[in-house]
C-alpha cells in the first residue's frame, strides 16, 4: 500500500513549509498513487486553504495504518 504525501507551505509564511500525509489518498501500487496524485494533492489543497501545494510523493504506508 502506498499514500500520498504533500509538501506544503502556509498562505500567509510561505517560508513554514512542511509535509503532510493526505488521508483517504492511499493505492495498492505506487504507479496507481501517482496518477491520482495530482487530483488528490488539488483537491486536499481546496479543502487547506491556509496552505498551498508546492509538491508530493508517494511512498509506502505504514504497516500499522
Amino acid at each position: 500500500m502506498f499514500e500520498l504525501v504533500v509538501f506544503i507551505c502556509l498562505t500567509a509564511t510561505p517560508e513554514k513549509c512542511s509535509e503532510k500525509s493526505v488521508p483517504g489518498a492511499s493505492a495498492e501500487g505506487i504507479i496507481a498513487c501517482l496518477k491520482q496524485a495530482g487530483d488528490k494533492a488539488i483537491e486536499w489543497q481546496k479543502e487547506n486553504s491556509q496552505y498551498f501545494v508546492i509538491g508530493w510523493r508517494c511512498e509506502k504506508a505504514d504497516k500499522e495504518n
